[in-house]
């Protein structure tokens, strides 16, 4: 957690990253999967879950930077997301995450001789162009310009109370789903739907169930039954789980010390 300590200084205290709703989520089944589902099965085992882990890092240490360029060894990298063993396996799993990204349009990795790598981040909407922070882009924006910006806030505590070491790739990608449905309400109820899952966000049942549970399980969300609305003198008695983000929560709690830990 030192090292999210001082990443977060270098960044001037950022206290979020930003995230664009297009990274989480697409507006039609027929578009390509958005960013955060690519990343996550993009192929090589716990390779996802690094691969987000450190996207995520990027977005946090470049708030309100435009073309951010990163030349942090991949050891530092690996220290920042908890990885184990960081100056040897931990930063071999950052060098393959890096070259996804790279390959994959997220990131232009620029390779230098006897020296880290050169990383320039690229948009969070997957489309392979500069990145630029969606707080600046909102300025002077269009309507439709504005809408292409929007962004849900990731507290600055998953990495300064340890969360990005613990929590699974799923339970991550879960996470920004149910920040993205609350639409900015903190205190909104979520539902989210099986179809909607796979049509709005393209994550398996499987993965919409392990990070549901993983965030209750951790005190993160909470989840409750709500009955649905039937006719009159219905004897199907029928319910759905909504769930309940904890206001700050990555902020409220430190891995290991926070309520049921």
């Amino acid at each position: 957690m030192l090292a999210a300590e001082q990443a977060q200084q270098r960044a001037g205290g950022a206290r979020t990253a930003a995230v664009r709703h297009r990274f989480i989520s697409r507006s039609s089944p027929d578009e390509q999967a958005p960013p955060l589902a690519r990343l996550l099965r993009g192929g090589g085992g716990r390779g996802g879950s690094a691969r987000l882990k450190l996207y995520l890092s990027m977005l946090w240490l470049s708030r309100n930077e435009d073309a951010p360029l990163y030349t942090y060894p991949a050891h530092q990298w690996a220290l920042l997301m908890g990885l184990d063993d960081p100056e040897r396996s931990g930063a071999r799993r950052i060098q393959e995450a890096i070259r996804w990204l790279d390959r994959e349009g997220f990131v232009l990795q620029e390779r230098q001789q006897g020296a880290p790598s050169h990383i320039r981040l690229l948009s969070d909407t997957g489309d392979g162009r500069p990145y630029r922070a969606p707080g600046l882009a909102m300025r002077k924006a269009t309507k439709q310009e504005k809408a292409a910006n929007l962004y849900v806030q990731l507290a600055a505590g998953f990495w300064t109370k340890g969360w990005v070491a613990h929590l699974s790739g799923a339970a991550i990608a879960m996470y920004l789903v149910l920040l993205h449905e609350q639409m900015g309400e903190e205190n909104k109820s979520v539902w989210i739907a099986p179809r909607m899952g796979q049509e709005r966000f393209d994550l398996s049942d499987e993965t919409r169930r392990k990070g549901l549970k993983e965030l209750v399980d951790q005190n993160l969300a909470a989840v409750r039954k709500r009955p649905l609305h039937q006719g009159l003198f219905n004897e199907a008695y029928r319910t759905r789980n909504v769930y309940d983000l904890t206001p700050r929560g990555f902020d409220l709690h430190e891995y290991g010390h926070g309520p049921g830990f």
